[in-house]
C-alpha cells in the first residue's frame, strides 16, 4: 500500500508518496539567492531552517505563476537534502494498493520521465506520482550541495 497525496500545477493533477515528503507548508515569499543553480528559485525559512526551493514548474515545461490563498509548499527528501517545492495547491491523501499502483509504462519512459514513480489509479483518473530522488537530476543535486543557502538566513 502506497499512501499519496495529490497536489496540482499547471491545472494537472499529480501525487508523491506520502515516506518522499517531509512536511506541508503554508506558501511564504521566496527570497532570490544570488549564485544559485538554474534549478532553484531562492530560498525559504521554515522553522528557523533555510531550503532551497526547487522549480519543479520548469520540470514539468510549465511557467511560473503568482502565488494565490491555495499555494503551499512541500518539503521533499530528495537526493539533494530537503528541498522546498512551490505547488499552485494540495488535494486529499489516498491510498493506492494492487492494481491500483502501476508501473510506469517502459515504452512511454522518455528523457524528461524519469521521474515519474509510479501510476495511481483513484476514481477512474490516471494520477502520475513523482519520486522527489529522481526529480533532482545527478548534476542538480551536486550544485545544490555545494551552495551554503544557510548565508540567505535573515527572517524577512
Amino acid at each position: 500500500m502506497k499512501e499519496v497525496i495529490v497536489f496540482f500545477i499547471g491545472g494537472k493533477e499529480y501525487g508523491i508518496e506520502i515516506s518522499g515528503m517531509q512536511s506541508l507548508e503554508n506558501y511564504q515569499e521566496i527570497a532570490p539567492f544570488s549564485g544559485a543553480p538554474e534549478c532553484i528559485l531562492g530560498t525559504v525559512i521554515i522553522r528557523n531552517i533555510v531550503y532551497p526551493v526547487y522549480n519543479i514548474k520548469a520540470k514539468f515545461s510549465l511557467p511560473l505563476t503568482e502565488a494565490t490563498e491555495d499555494t503551499k509548499i512541500l518539503l521533499l527528501k530528495t537526493n539533494a537534502g530537503t528541498v522546498a517545492c512551490v505547488v499552485d495547491s494540495v488535494g486529499k491523501v489516498f491510498r493506492a494498493e494492487g492494481d491500483n499502483a502501476q508501473p510506469f509504462p517502459k515504452l512511454a519512459r522518455t528523457e524528461g520521465t524519469e521521474f515519474i514513480d509510479f501510476i495511481a489509479k483513484r476514481n477512474n483518473e490516471l494520477i502520475v506520482v513523482i519520486d522527489p530522488n529522481a526529480m533532482v537530476t545527478e548534476e542538480e543535486a551536486k550544485e545544490i550541495s555545494k551552495i551554503d543557502f544557510s548565508e540567505n538566513r535573515e527572517e524577512k
